[in-house]
């Protein structure tokens, strides 16, 4: 009678699972897309890594007004640029893109320096401070948000410098509906692991 019992709550778990299959699918990444709300700042930073979707996003906030320049980091090299016999790195890369868009040479700061967001945290913090920044933008992956958002908090936590996090939506698949393509499982998948292991780091 128990063993029946058993199954049949089993059942019913299964069968409100799969109703409730996308809710309970969206919900890791609702919990990694943290922005803030966004106002005129002194710069907008292109976190390396993403510099097409990223650069996309930044020339949209340019062009509103939001920020006379924009701060590329990352010295990682851009690999997929060797194909093309380019040496260049992420934040090389992110400037291209820029370019490319119309952002004038003058309104982009590159900082060929960075292999990670704690990294890039650390480098712009002293950068920010030492050139008396009061606002900036941190841009990244929408997915990415959570985990920078805290990065940066953390590194600006004793200065007086406003951060704002904003996202930049991916064009290779939908954050709300990552399970639906191979990029999308990579990205949520590494991103919720990643996002753990910095919580158990600062333990």
């Amino acid at each position: 009678m128990k063993t029946i019992s058993t199954w049949g709550l089993l059942l019913v778990l299964g069968i409100a699972a799969y109703i409730f299959r996308v809710p309970l699918l969206q919900t890791p990444a609702k919990w990694l897309i943290q922005e803030d709300k966004i106002e005129k700042a002194d710069a907008i930073i292109v976190l390396s890594g993403g510099s097409f979707d990223r650069g996309n996003k930044a020339v949209e906030l340019f062009n509103k007004g939001l920020a006379p320049r924009i701060i590329c980091p990352g010295g990682n090299r851009a690999y997929e640029f060797e194909i093309l016999n380019m040496h260049i790195t992420e934040a090389e890369a992110a400037k291209i893109n820029l370019v490319r868009q119309g952002i004038p040479d003058s309104a982009i700061v590159l900082l060929n320096a960075g292999t990670s967001t704690s990294e890039e945290a650390a480098l712009l913090a002293s950068y920010l401070v030492n050139r008396k920044y009061k606002k900036v933008i941190v841009l990244t992956s929408l997915y990415h948000t959570r985990r920078a958002g805290k990065v940066f908090g953390k590194a600006l936590q004793h200065t007086n410098i406003k951060l704002m996090v904003c996202g930049a939506k991916s064009s290779r698949f939908n954050e709300l509906y990552w399970w639906q393509t191979e990029d999308g499982l990579i990205a949520i998948n590494n991103e919720v692991l990643k996002n753990l292991y910095y919580c158990f780091k600062r333990k």
